[in-house]
């Protein structure tokens, strides 16, 4: 003593960094305590005070200041991680993603990571969070960047570090690829701000190992949830871009087959609908692109282009079956999933539709059958 602020008694520094206790308590970052102690405490080497290490600064502040942000505190200017140092510094304790945990696996709650290929997570997480409600929390301050659009797999990559899959009671390693391809999006757009990429997402600390767990393959692509309001309600969910007609996004896809598709459900069966959806929004599977069978195609093409006909309207140039595989594909015994009336309901109300007043029967007109519910 003196320490780093000037105290002269430990006394004196205790009554000052009891005021972060709560955060502390909450356990927003696990590097605070070691943070706060090597500030108020600092560690003596040979009857010198070694300074702070600047790095574990900036690992407590981009983890803790967002929650004290949220309840009306900014970051002390005392502690502004600039002012120390990066050299002869305590190492920066590593991300815990390979550790045990007496947790068990438990059920993903997050509004922001329900659409994730898996369901299941564990908590303390990867980075120190307890609870699902903090890891919300941390997600929140991510928010600009994912309704900038920076990159379409910037919440997907959020959601393997904040609440990441659980297996066999541990969690697994976010994709170093993944985080990756956010980054080098995303970063620039934090830096126009006066931001820098967060030290806790740091990709080297992450694996190649479970790519394929988070939906992305060792090639770069990565699959994300069907948009597409005539695709949703299939036997998968999971698509990705480009498609099979090349289109970059599903925004893309949407306006590239609206009138055909119009005509098609007007007057073709499901199994066509089924066909040009593995088309437009192909499954996706640990980032591969699942492709239709010539066979599908043949039937579908056999049963619409004779109805379609009657609208003016020929088999598209870029439907013709001997495009697409024999082997190695999906076959047409994938079908529609058979829905009961509730989550008939849950998909017309996420499609934008309400059902007004007091029901006891509905009637829908589905895939060219009127349905009684």
């Amino acid at each position: 003593m003196p320490n780093i602020l000037g105290h002269k008694t430990q006394d004196e520094a205790g009554l000052e960094v009891h005021q972060f206790s709560p955060l502390v308590n909450v356990q927003c970052s696990p590097h605070l305590k070691p943070f706060l102690c090597s500030v108020y405490t600092p560690k003596c080497v040979s009857g010198r005070r070694q300074a702070p290490c600047r790095a574990l600064c900036e690992q407590a502040r981009s983890s803790c200041e967002p929650l004290m942000r949220s309840f009306g505190y900014q970051w002390p200017d005392a502690l502004n991680c600039e002012a120390f140092t990066s050299e002869s510094c305590e190492q920066v304790p590593p991300l815990r993603y390979l550790e045990k945990s007496p947790s068990s696996c438990q059920a993903i709650t997050s509004p922001h990571c329900k659409d994730l290929p898996y369901t299941q997570t564990i908590l303390p997480g990867i980075l120190g969070h307890t609870t699902q409600e903090e890891a919300n929390l941390a997600i929140n301050t991510f928010m600009p960047l994912i309704e900038l659009n920076c990159s379409p797999y910037m919440k997907p990559f959020l959601c393997s570090a904040f609440f990441p899959k659980c297996v066999s009671g541990v969690a697994q390693s976010p994709c170093r690829v993944l985080c990756e391809q956010v980054r080098s999006r995303c970063e620039p757009v934090l830096n126009s701000f006066s931001h820098k990429w967060p030290k806790d997402l740091r990709c080297e600390a992450f694996t190649n190992e479970h790519c394929g767990q988070y939906g992305m393959s060792s090639s770069g692509g990565v699959c994300e949830p069907i948009t597409i309001p005539m695709c949703q309600g299939l036997s998968y969910n999971q698509t990705t871009v480009p498609n099979l007609m090349g289109h970059t996004s599903q925004r893309e896809s949407v306006m590239k087959m609206a009138f055909f598709n119009s005509m098609v459900q007007a007057a073709c069966p499901a199994d066509t609908q089924v066909f040009l959806c593995r088309v437009y929004a192909p499954q996706c599977v640990e980032g591969q692109v699942q492709r239709p069978c010539r066979s599908m195609c043949e039937k579908a093409k056999r049963d619409c282009e004779g109805l379609i006909a009657k609208f003016g309207l020929s088999w598209p140039d870029e439907l013709q079956c001997h495009l697409y595989p024999e082997e190695n594909c999906i076959s047409d015994k994938s079908k529609l999933e058979v829905l009961r009336a509730e989550e008939v309901l849950v998909k017309l109300n996420a499609g934008g539709y309400t059902i007004h007043g007091k029901r006891q029967f509905l009637f829908i007109y589905f895939n060219n059958n009127l349905c009684l519910f």
